[in-house]
Parts: structure tokens; C-alpha cells; sequence
């Protein structure tokens, strides 16, 4: 259970907006969860705290042998994912149930109903011989209650297997009214039914006693029922993550206690689906992070923002117990992970772009001070003024490197690089052949900047602090036929600047 602020902080500063921007609802919405019950797991669902780091370790472990056994009990997950469609949320009626509640005969049904799915799936799930921590309850016991004839229907009602007195009013009951549809006699007719009125009164008062008495027996049942609920959930939500990891070829990530963050030709799903609709391949990016500010650099069509979104969205998941999207992967536990960009500009607080990162950034620097953790700026200051904007983020670079934090910043600026930063450039134009891809603009001018894109390569080299930013943003302007004079005009200004 979340207690406090800085327990949750992680989900605090991730917002649904940025969530969204990354990818990760995404992700979400692509889980296929079964039941009303791993909903609300997936609706809980945090980043693990730095003192759970045995829990995390514990979940990626139970996701492991999940995808291990999806694989070879294909029949059974089957089985087991048809039987959690049965299931319908008696979650509400289990919060107002106590032991002085009484049932009524809906609410039997719904229970009677969660017992029998709840020993269906049992018996499935017992015979994978899963070695994880999810166990279940026997339900036997209240499915015997409420299934006193032993009939293999999930419906309810007081059945007179409950009481002979019951048998013997309703038996009374039906005789007089079959004594009432043959009788002409309208003064009898009378007396009969004022007969049966005394039944049915009698008849309600022995049902009432008898809801109630199973009202008690059933509430001796109800730990193992919310035990069953939790357990259902979280098997769902496994089952989900199991699922999803086999769909992308997914990779367990380890779990680190030093704070580094590595991925190993990372990819973003809904990207590459993006692409895919497209007609596009998706290029993964492989990146290392550790204490200390790293930073990118690159022209503005190079995936900068794509690559940091993806990395960002790959922690996230990592720290909350899924497998990531990534080749290898390396991760530590964080106190916090922030992902600052110009797209979180604020309209209702009437805040610009640059405004908004720097409301965010001092949020962030509470917990800087405090703890250690990941912080992502991309393109910061990039709306501001330019000779405003790189001395703003060099003095950032300069804070940062003196706390406990991982720092990664796109910046498609001059002059950021220092000795004791990691610097990675998207390698972007840099190999092309510059005369092809010219001809094959010039023979398809409507289609250039496709042409281009596609010739674009994504992928991240480190270099060292000497390396000044790719002139990308000025190779595509000549390739997509700015005038001349202008060009001339560029050239001869960045050699005298």
C-alpha cells in the first residue's frame, strides 16, 4: 500500500501526459487482462521502492517462470484466461459485507458464482505446478453451502434442501394454489388465498432465516475469498506481463544496487507499430548511463526525443517488475525518475514552455538534493533564447554532476560537452552518400523529406567532448534545395563564428 509522497514519487512526477508521450499507456492498453480483479492490479500498479528491492527481484522472477510456462502449457493458459472471463467483481459487496450483514439472494449468487470460477481455475492452475508466490484458497466448502443438491448450474436460490419445514410450506403453497386455479367459488377462492398469504409470509420468514445462517457461514470464508480476489488479480496481471514480454521479445532486466542505468538495442512498441502502419523499420538504440550527466546531441530530425522517451519508458517498466523492450538491460532501484521536455507546457496555468520546464526542474531538484534517481531533459531551453539558453544548460550540467543522480540530456546546442560528461550523437547524415540521396530527391521532390527520414540513421556512438554537434539540420536544407545565396550565406557565418 502507498503510504506517503515519497513513496509514490516516481508516479508522482510521471504524469498521465508524459505516461502517454513515452509510450507507456500504450503499453498498458496492450495488456490483456481477464478479470475485474487484475484491473485493479494493473490500475495500482507502482514502481517498486528502493527497500523492495527483493520484492521487484521477486516479481520479475515470478514473470520469468510465467513466460517459461506460457510456453510449454499452452492448452492450460487457455483454459485458465477462459475461466477469468467468467469472473465478475464482487469486490464492492465483499467491503460491505460483515458479520452482521445478510445476504440477499443476488448477492449469493454472486458469491456461489466466484467460488465455483475461483475452483475451476484452481484446478488448472494446480496442475502447472507454478513455484511462485500466488496460491489460492479452497472455495469447496462455500460452494457445498450454497450448492446444497449438488447441481452443476452456477444459479441460486433458497433451495428446500436447506430446511423440511421450508419443503413442507412451499408443498403447501403449490397445493393450495392449484386448489385456487380449480375453484369457481368466489368466497373460497377467498379463503384460499388468505391461506396462502399465511404460507408466503411463513415462507419468507424461514428463507430469512436461512440467508442469515448462511450469511454467517459464508463470513467464516472471508479471508480466503479477498485472498482469492488479490490472487486472482495478481495471476492476471502475471499472465498479462507474460504475455506482452513474448509479443516483443521482451528481456528480463537486472536489477542493479549502483546507480546505472544500461540498454542494449532498446526498442519503443508503439513506435515501431507506428512505423509499421508506415511501411518503416525501427532502428533500436542502444545507450549506458551512470551517475553523472550523459548527454546527446544531434539535429532535430535525428530521434533524440524518441531515444530519451524510449529509455525513460524502459526504466519505468523495469522498476515496476515488467520485462523491457530491449535486448540486454541494466537498471538500478530509484527514489525518483523525471522526464522534463518543452511538450509539458502548462496552457491552464498559463505557463510558456520554458516556464513549465523550469517549475518542473525545481520539483525535481527537491528530491536531486535528497536522493538518487534518474532526471531526462529534452531539449531544454530550446524555445528560449539560444545564447540564454546554452549557458542556462551548461550551469545545469554543472549542478547536476554534483549529486547522486543520472542525468540524461538532448540538446541539439554547442559548447554543452564537458571533460566528465559521457557525450553520445545520433549518428544521423553522417555515412550517406550525399550525391545519391540528392538524386533521389531531385527525381521525387513531393517525397524528399520522407526520403530523407528514411535515410536516417538513429543510432547513438559515443564521442568525446571535442566533438561539436552535427550541422544535420544544414545538410537537409541543401539537400532539399534551399537557395544558394542563403546557403553561401550559412557557410561563410559558421566559419567566422
Amino acid at each position: 500500500m502507498m503510504k506517503n509522497i515519497r513513496e509514490v514519487v516516481i508516479i508522482k512526477y510521471l504524469d498521465n501526459k508524459i505516461k502517454e508521450e513515452i509510450g507507456f499507456n500504450y503499453i498498458l492498453n496492450e495488456l490483456s487482462i481477464n478479470t475485474p480483479y487484475g484491473m485493479a492490479v494493473k490500475k495500482k500498479n507502482r514502481v517498486y521502492r528502493k527497500e523492495e528491492y527483493n520484492l521487484l527481484r521477486n516479481e520479475l522472477d515470478n514473470v520469468e517462470k510465467i513466460i517459461d510456462s506460457l510456453h510449454r502449457n499452452k492448452e492450460a493458459y487457455s483454459e485458465i484466461e477462459r475461466t477469468m472471463m467468467e469472473f465478475k467483481d464482487i469486490t464492492n459487496l465483499i467491503k460491505r459485507y460483515n458479520r452482521n450483514y445478510i445476504l440477499d439472494e443476488v448477492e449469493l449468487f454472486e458469491i456461489k458464482s466466484f467460488a465455483i470460477n475461483t475452483q475451476k481455475l484452481l484446478s488448472t492452475y494446480k496442475n502447472l505446478d507454478l513455484d511462485i508466490d500466488i496460491k489460492f484458497q479452497s472455495m469447496k466448502s462455500i460452494i457445498k453451502l450454497l450448492n446444497p443438491e449438488n447441481k452443476t448450474s452456477h444459479t441460486f436460490s433458497i433451495y428446500n434442501a436447506y430446511s423440511i419445514e421450508l419443503e413442507e410450506v412451499r408443498n403447501k403453497k403449490i397445493k393450495l394454489e392449484k386448489l385456487i386455479f380449480k375453484e369457481e367459488n368466489q368466497e373460497r377462492i377467498k379463503l384460499l388465498k388468505s391461506e396462502r398469504l399465511d404460507l408466503v409470509v411463513e415462507e419468507e420468514k424461514l428463507e430469512s432465516s436461512i440467508k442469515k445462517c448462511l450469511s454467517e457461514k459464508i463470513y467464516d470464508y472471508i479471508d480466503d475469498i479477498k485472498h482469492n480476489i488479490d490472487a486472482i488479480g495478481r495471476l492476471d496481471m502475471l499472465i498479462a506481463k507474460g504475455r506482452i514480454a513474448i509479443k516483443y521479445l521482451a528481456v528480463k532486466p537486472k536489477i542493479l544496487e549502483e546507480v546505472n542505468i544500461c540498454f542494449k538495442d532498446m526498442k519503443n512498441p508503439k513506435v515501431i507499430n507506428y512505423l509499421r502502419e508506415n511501411n518503416k523499420d525501427y532502428i533500436p538504440v542502444s545507450i549506458s548511463l551512470e551517475k553523472g550527466v550523459t548527454v546527446i546531441t544531434g539535429a532535430n530530425m535525428g530521434g533524440k526525443s524518441v531515444t530519451i522517451k524510449t529509455m525513460v519508458l524502459n526504466l519505468l517498466l523495469a522498476l515496476m517488475g515488467f520485462y523491457v523492450f530491449a535486448a540486454e538491460a541494466e537498471v538500478a532501484m530509484m527514489d525518483f525518475v523525471y522526464l522534463i521536455s518543452d511538450d509539458m507546457q502548462s496552457i491552464s496555468k498559463g505557463l510558456s514552455s520554458f516556464g513549465a520546464e523550469i517549475i518542473k526542474i525545481n520539483e525535481a531538484i527537491k528530491d536531486i538534493k535528497t536522493g538518487n534517481g534518474f532526471i531526462g531533459l529534452d531539449e531544454f531551453a530550446r524555445v528560449t533564447n539560444p545564447g540564454e539558453g546554452v549557458i542556462l544548460l551548461r550551469a545545469l550540467c554543472k549542478f547536476l554532476k554534483d549529486y547522486n543522480t543520472v542525468s540524461l540530456i538532448s540538446t541539439h546546442y554547442d559548447g554543452i560537452i564537458d571533460r566528465d560528461m559521457k557525450h553520445y550523437q545520433v549518428v544521423g547524415l553522417k555515412n550517406v552518400d550525399e550525391i545519391n540521396l540528392r538524386n533521389k530527391i531531385n527525381v521525387d521532390r513531393e517525397d524528399s523529406t520522407r526520403i530523407i527520414q528514411d535515410k536516417m540513421d538513429y543510432r547513438l556512438e559515443i564521442v568525446d567532448e571535442h566533438c561539436a554537434v552535427p550541422k544535420d539540420a544544414i545538410k537537409v536544407a541543401k539537400l532539399l534545395g534551399l537557395d544558394e545565396k542563403i546557403l553561401d550565406y550559412t557557410e561563410a557565418m559558421i566559419k567566422n563564428s
